[in-house]
C-alpha cells in the first residue's frame, strides 16, 4: 500500500442561529448546493451526497481534518471530479465525510478566483438565507421530494373517449442505463408502479437535463390529452402578480421542487397516466408533467395554499413573497414557509433567493 502524505486542516462548523450564504454548484453534471464557509480549508460533501453523484472512487484523505472547535472530522476519503461555479469549470478535489456538511471551502474559493468578486454580482449562483428557516421549517428544506397532504388530483374524460394504448418507443443503448435508473428512482419514491394491464397507456419521451441527468415524461399527446376534460382555472396574469407586490421593495423567491410530481392523482385515475416504457407498464401515482389538466390543477392548489397571505403570490412552481421592510418582508416569508410545511411541499433551495431587492 502507498503512503498517504497527509496535512491537518480546520473545517468551521459553523453555529446555526448566522446567517448562511449558498452557492450553486455542478459536481459531476449534477447541481447541488453547498454552504459557503471561507474559514474552511476543505470543501466537504455528506455521504448522501456522495451517493447522489454516483458513489465515485474514493481515494484515502490527504488531510486530517478537526472542526472549529478542535474535534476530529472523520472523512471517508476524497475524489476528484469536475466543478462549475457561476459558468467555469474545473477539475478539482472534494471530500467525503460521514457528517451531515455540505461545505464549499477556501480551496475552491481560491481555485475559482472568488475572493474578489463581490458576492452580489453572481446572485443567481448564491443566495443568502436566514439560517433559523431552516431550522424553524425543516421539512420545507428537506431534500426528500415532498406529498401535498391537502388533495388528490383527479382526471375527468370525455363522453365516449375510447382507450388508447401506444406501443413503447425503443430507447437508445447509450441511454438504457440512465432510464433504467431514473425508473428504480421513481419507482422507490412511489411515483410510478408496475402494472400488468392497463387500457391506456403512453410511450414515454427522454430528455436529458442540463447537470446531466434525466427525466422521463409520457407522451400523453398520443391520445390521454384529447381524451381528458380540460382545466378551465386561469393561471395568474402578469398584472395580477405585481398588483398583489406593489411598493415592496424586498422579496424572495421559492421554487417547489418537481411540483407536480409532490401532488397525488385520486386512486381511481391512476392507470390512466400508464406509461409504457423497455420494462413494462407503470401508472403515475402522482401528477406527472405533460398532461394537460396539471398546470391548471395545480394553479388552483398554489391559490388555495397561499390564499390570504400579504404581499404573496404564485405562479405554479414559483411562489414571490415581498414586503415594504425587511421586517415585513420576514413575516411574509416565515407565513409562506408555513403554509407550504402545512401543505407538505418541499422547496429546491438551490434556485431559491432569499432577501433580494430586484426579482428577475
Amino acid at each position: 500500500m502507498r503512503e498517504v502524505s497527509s496535512k491537518v486542516v480546520v473545517v468551521d462548523m459553523c453555529s446555526v442561529q448566522q446567517r448562511r450564504r449558498f452557492v450553486s454548484v455542478v459536481i459531476s453534471r449534477t447541481q447541488i448546493r453547498l454552504q459557503l464557509d471561507t474559514a474552511s480549508d476543505i470543501t466537504v460533501i455528506s455521504r448522501n451526497i456522495w451517493k447522489k453523484l454516483g458513489s465515485p472512487v474514493l481515494a484515502p484523505a490527504t488531510v486530517k481534518a478537526n472542526t472549529a472547535l478542535g474535534n476530529i472530522l472523520p472523512l471517508d476519503g476524497e475524489f476528484e471530479c469536475s466543478v462549475t461555479i457561476g459558468g467555469s469549470t474545473r477539475c478539482e478535489l472534494v471530500r467525503v465525510s460521514e457528517k451531515q456538511l455540505h461545505l464549499l471551502g477556501s480551496d475552491l474559493v481560491d481555485s475559482f478566483s472568488l475572493w474578489s468578486v463581490p458576492m452580489d454580482t453572481f446572485c443567481c449562483s448564491v443566495s443568502g438565507s436566514p439560517a433559523s428557516l431552516e431550522s424553524s421549517f425543516p421539512n420545507v428544506f428537506s431534500e426528500k421530494l415532498g406529498l401535498c397532504s391537502k388533495t388528490q388530483v383527479k382526471l375527468e374524460l370525455k363522453e365516449s373517449v375510447r382507450p388508447v394504448f401506444c406501443p413503447k418507443r425503443p430507447v437508445a443503448f447509450a441511454m438504457y442505463d440512465a432510464v433504467d435508473q431514473e425508473l428504480d428512482r421513481l419507482e422507490k419514491l412511489n411515483i410510478i408502479t408496475p402494472v400488468d394491464y392497463s387500457e391506456w397507456a403512453a410511450p414515454i419521451v427522454v430528455v436529458r437535463k442540463a447537470n446531466g441527468t434525466i427525466r422521463i415524461c409520457g407522451d400523453y399527446s398520443t391520445g390521454l390529452n384529447a381524451a381528458l376534460q380540460p382545466n378551465q382555472y386561469p393561471l395568474p396574469l402578469p398584472d395580477d402578480i405585481f398588483a398583489k407586490l406593489a411598493g415592496c421593495q424586498v422579496f424572495s423567491q421559492i421554487d417547489l421542487s418537481d411540483a407536480f410530481l409532490q401532488v397525488e392523482v385520486d386512486e381511481q385515475h391512476r392507470k390512466l397516466l400508464t406509461i409504457n416504457t423497455h420494462r413494462g407498464l407503470y401508472s403515475y401515482n402522482r401528477l406527472p408533467p405533460g398532461v394537460k389538466i396539471a398546470p391548471g390543477a395545480f394553479q388552483q392548489l398554489i391559490d388555495t395554499m397561499l390564499a390570504g397571505l400579504e404581499c404573496t403570490s404564485g405562479y405554479l412552481d414559483d411562489v414571490i413573497i415581498g414586503g415594504k421592510t425587511e421586517e415585513e418582508h420576514d413575516r411574509n416569508l416565515r407565513a409562506a414557509l408555513k403554509r407550504i410545511q402545512e401543505f407538505g411541499f418541499t422547496i429546491r433551495v438551490d434556485k431559491c433567493t432569499f432577501r433580494k431587492q430586484p426579482v428577475q
